[in-house]
């Protein structure tokens, strides 16, 4: 039985793969494909790279944009991580009434459709005058950055064992002590998986974006929809700003790969 499970394995893996790989290729072959080209399927074209040349040189209107989704996500990831640690400590280490429902509300703030926050959101963001500018789609983010990183530190918090708390209390550590000394060190893994999904979520944000940033501030997925025009559309820079917004997270990923997956396997073997 072992002997025809083995390659069904490979056979679904490499179905896997190939699934996961097509649109990535076909992305990078719209980019390269000539403009112009009336066959979207005809494979048998010499490569141009002037697209990416066009988007992302040294006057291309992409560049900016890629600075932009930088700067806006990393920024909200920054922000979101201490307060989402302080949330998780709160969480997991207090006993309290409303505990459970707060915790509740941070999945609601996740499965609650980005489109209903976006009215109200602009409308206090301009209150301040912060729309158009980084640090508006910057505060917005929050509403989902925070959710998600709670979402995903708080189990790495519960693993962390009460009687090592109890420990660093009659040492005379305080609570400030003991979340940077013994906790922050302890859910390192953990720290990761959520600032790398953190920072996918607000890089390949649209429906915030989209609204509340303007001229050089407009990140990668807003400024793809700029070459969707009523003279036609530019396959070949869609394409190319597709591809490099594709590369940053897998850059990310790839630097990040042997924190990620002790973060994804944290508490998974007991004992």
């Amino acid at each position: 039985m072992s002997r025809v499970r083995k390659p069904l394995l490979y056979v679904a893996l490499v179905v896997v793969v190939v699934i996961f790989l097509v649109p990535i290729l076909w992305l990078l072959l719209l980019a390269i494909r000539p403009a112009g080209g009336s066959n979207p399927l005809d494979l048998n074209f010499t490569p141009d790279w002037s697209a990416f040349r066009y988007v992302f040189g040294s006057s291309g209107v992409g560049r900016d944009a890629l600075i932009s989704s930088v700067v806006q996500a990393g920024l909200a990831t920054l922000i979101a991580l201490p307060l989402a640690i302080l949330a998780c400590y709160g969480l997991t280490r207090f006993q309290y009434r409303g505990r459970e429902a707060l915790s509740l509300w941070y999945l609601g703030m996740m499965l609650a459709p980005p489109v209903v926050f976006v009215i109200p959101l602009f409308v206090v963001l301009s209150q301040i005058s912060v729309i158009g500018g980084d640090w508006g789609v910057i505060i917005a983010y929050q509403t989902f950055a925070i959710p998600l990183a709670v979402l995903l530190l708080r189990n790495f918090f519960e693993e962390v064992p009460v009687e090592v708390e109890e420990a660093a209390t009659m040492d005379g550590c305080g609570r400030p002590q003991i979340l940077l000394r013994i906790f922050l060190p302890m859910v390192v893994p953990g720290l990761v998986v959520a600032g790398i999904f953190v920072f996918c979520a607000c890089w390949n944000n649209l429906i915030f974006a989209m609204p509340l940033t303007g001229g050089v501030s407009v990140p990668l997925t807003v400024r793809a929809l700029s070459f969707f025009a009523t003279s036609g559309i530019s396959w070949n820079y869609i394409g190319a700003t597709a591809v490099v917004s594709m590369v940053v997270p897998m850059v990310l990923f790839w630097i990040f790969r042997k924190h990620l997956v002790a973060g994804l396997t944290f508490g998974a073997v007991k004992g």
